[in-house]
């Protein structure tokens, strides 16, 4: 049974992390903070916000196509409680109910919601007069549903009314942006569900397809449940990994969830690595520092490696960095945070990249931005640490929207740097709407046995393409992304190739090849007549599946041509950088808090050397 336990309201919780509950103050733990006691019966009466609300009208399968339009990802994009006042919300007046089981009657009453709780002991149809308003209630008997998943897994269970279900134990999330409740399992679970049809889906990450079945529940029943994979990626020596995951985050309450869910959630989307971050979120609070060891845990055997590492923050200058591979914690963890314990803007994010990558680590830039231009992008040092060399990737799949990512890649590749996609969702695992972890992740091809070490490698290197479900080959003259083809002189004709297979509904004719950043329909020769970079890219309509997108979407990292030995050089996206880092140094000279003349003199050299960079 989901209690509600009244909390009081932590602006820490709001602070500019988006995960926002829209509740009523001391409700947040109605639907936003993720619990251990499943999804059941929810024991509450009264007024409730437009985030509960919402969210308990997303138990309703049938209303995910209509709650999708109110959803951005995993914010709304109205809060308006008007806009649940509609008939497909709380217009109906007929419910199938479980005996003696509390269901939670949605009603809106000028502007606010509320939720009535409806008991009835008595099998049968039953009418009921609630606010002035006719209800018709089928109250059915309730009987034991017990699954034997073959595999971990996520699932999908919907009872003969309609509603979404989590046994106990487990944890009921919603999926972000199919607004749909799911939870984790492995091994068996058992649930007592109203007597009908009832529905039973599993899936497994990204490789698996969706499998249901539908089952007449008129008295005890046990099913098995098998995921099925329709690709095999470690066999083909692909492994992947989300780089950037919160388990605990956005609050220093609430702290959790433990390394078992981790382990289990890991194992249910079938991710290879996730990356674990350690982080502060609005203040000095370090979200999950004990877990940290500086190597891979212990929870599981390989091929899966789950590593604490590190996502090093500042406030708003620099933009975020995630770390792969740490064998101790990069400090300070976070800068330019007013009012906390490293309230200076310093040291740059060079400087914490450069010690990161000093002991084994790989380095990718977080959630680049909403726009791309200096003034909506949050990776807003990313030219310079780039320039200076001390970058391995970004996430280009990620938070923020893909076509803002590309454009920003794009530019740094053609002036002639080689940086690698990566993919990190940033799930926060404690809110219950919020991200899948492995919802969008990065693929490495190792050489070798399937250890960390190898991965981390194969990803610097840029043996990688990123997805949230297909899988995406390019070869050019047999050579993977991150490979360096070298011609003595112009034009080089070169032989690509590229195979992208989908479960997903997809037409082949949406894979793009994109050479210096110009994208162009498939062809199997291309004829280049100056240093270029080619990668091929996948997108699509959405899917119910794509759990963190409203759009299918792959991408592969570069191969590299060098003709003559000349670097890829474009003047255009030179003048590019060159005006956003100077926007960053006058940011800086204005905005920015450093406790000596020195320390700000030193990171403004570092941004003044990177923008000689791009002037050459």
């Amino acid at each position: 049974m989901l209690l509600v336990v009244g909390i009081r309201n932590h602006p820490e919780a709001r602070a500019g992390q988006a995960a926002v509950s829209h509740s009523l103050e001391g409700h947040e733990d109605l639907s936003f903070w993720i619990n251990h006691n499943g999804l059941i019966e929810i024991d509450y009466e009264g007024e409730v916000g437009f985030g509960d609300m919402a969210r308990f009208l997303m138990r309703r399968r049938s209303l995910a196509p209509a709650l999708q339009s109110l959803r951005d990802r995993f914010v709304f994009r109205s809060v308006d409680m008007k806009t649940l006042d509609r008939g497909e919300f709380v217009g109906r007046t007929d419910y199938v109910l479980g005996q003696g089981r509390i269901f939670n009657l949605p009603v809106i009453r000028d502007g606010k919601g509320y939720l009535r709780k409806v008991v009835e002991k008595e099998t049968g149809v039953h009418k009921r007069v609630i606010d002035g308003r006719e209800y018709t209630f089928d109250v059915r008997p309730l009987h034991k549903l017990t699954v034997h998943l073959a595999e971990p897994s996520r699932v999908y269970l919907t009872g003969a009314d309609g509603l979404a279900y989590a046994p106990k134990g487990s944890v009921n999330r919603y999926i972000s942006e199919a607004a749909e409740p799911f939870f984790h399992a492995e091994g068996t679970f058992s649930i007592e569900l109203p007597a009908g049809e009832t529905r039973i889906e599993v899936t497994r990450g990204t490789e698996y397809e969706l499998v249901s079945r539908t089952v007449r529940l008129d008295g005890p029943q046990e099913v098995t449940m098998r995921p099925q994979r329709w690709t095999y990626q470690a066999a083909l020596g692909w492994y992947a990994a989300d780089a950037h995951i919160h388990a605990n985050y956005t609050a220093p309450h609430h702290q959790v969830v433990t390394r078992d869910d981790v382990r289990l959630y890991t194992l249910a989307e079938d991710l290879n690595i996730p990356n674990m971050v350690v982080a502060n979120s609005s203040g000095d609070v370090v979200h999950d520092r004990k877990w940290f060891e500086g190597k891979v845990s212990d929870l599981l055997p390989a091929p899966y490696f789950v590593y604490w590492n590190e996502e090093m923050r500042n406030a708003g200058l620099y933009g975020h960095m995630c770390f792969f591979n740490l064998k101790k914690l990069v400090e300070p963890l976070y800068t330019g945070f007013r009012g906390s314990e490293q309230p200076d803007d310093y040291p740059a994010n060079y400087t914490q990249a450069k010690a990161a990558r000093a002991q084994g680590g790989a380095v990718t830039y977080a959630h680049p931005g909403y726009g791309a231009n200096f003034e909506q992008a949050s990776m807003r040092e990313m030219p310079v640490d780039l320039a200076l060399g001390e970058i391995d990737a970004m996430d280009v799949l990620s938070n923020n929207p893909e076509d803002v990512a590309l454009e920003l890649w794009y530019r740094l590749l053609n002036c002639g740097f080689r940086l690698g996609i990566s993919a990190g969702t940033d799930s926060f695992t404690n809110v219950a709407d919020h991200y899948l972890p492995g919802g969008g992740r990065v693929y490495a091809k190792v050489d070798g046995p399937p250890t960390y070490e190898n991965w981390v490698k194969a990803f610097k290197a840029g043996r990688t393409f990123a997805t949230n479900g297909p899988t995406l080959y390019l070869t050019v003259n047999g050579a993977v992304p991150g490979s360096v083809l070298k011609f003595e002189e112009g034009p080089a004709r070169v032989r690509v190739d590229v195979t992208m297979k989908s479960a997903l509904a997809m037409q082949t004719d949406e894979v793009e090849l994109v050479v210096n950043g110009k994208a162009q329909p498939m062809m199997r020769t291309l004829e280049l007549d100056r240093s270029s970079w080619i990668a091929a890219r996948v997108r699509g309509a959405g899917n119910r599946m794509v759990v963190n997108d409203d759009r299918v979407f792959a991408h592969t990292s570069p191969v590299y041509v060098q003709i003559g030995g000349k670097p890829v050089r474009s003047p255009e996206d030179a003048a590019f950088w060159v005006e956003w880092i100077d926007k960053l140094i006058a940011r800086t000279e204005q905005r920015g808090q450093f406790s000596t003349a020195a320390k700000k003199q030193e990171v403004l050299a570092l941004f003044k050397k990177a923008r000689e960079v791009y002037l050459r």
